[in-house]
């Protein structure tokens, strides 16, 4: 599982601070456990995963840093007009990178 020390260590990550990879981490893992169960999803080797999850985790800190995500003050949360479609894309781009991810029909 990709922690904070595969993050630095192994992918030699450092735009995301360790108080707060965890949670980016996991959103990633969200994004890539859907596309597990609508697509195939192959990996090229034994770490492809963690490097997937690392890439898609800094392009969702990345939206957060720069409050194209969301923002809370006391109780309110406002989720800010992100092109959800934009972010899909550049999540799907990182994970490509490492992960083979077939979307089509048929044998692939």
């Amino acid at each position: 599982m990709a922690d904070y020390t595969f993050y630095v260590n192994d992918y030699f990550g450092s735009a995301i601070p360790e108080n707060a990879f965890a949670g980016m981490a996991a959103q990633a893992r969200q994004y890539l456990n859907k596309w597990k169960r609508r697509y195939r999803v192959t990996a090229s080797g034994p770490e492809a995963e963690n490097m997937a999850i690392c890439a898609m985790a800094e392009t969702l800190w990345s939206y957060r840093k720069e409050g194209l995500y969301s923002a809370r003050v006391g109780s309110v949360t406002v989720r800010y007009d992100v092109n959800r479609a934009s972010l899909a894309k550049e999540l799907y781009e990182k994970a490509s990178i490492y992960l083979d991810i077939y979307r089509g029909y048929g044998n692939g």
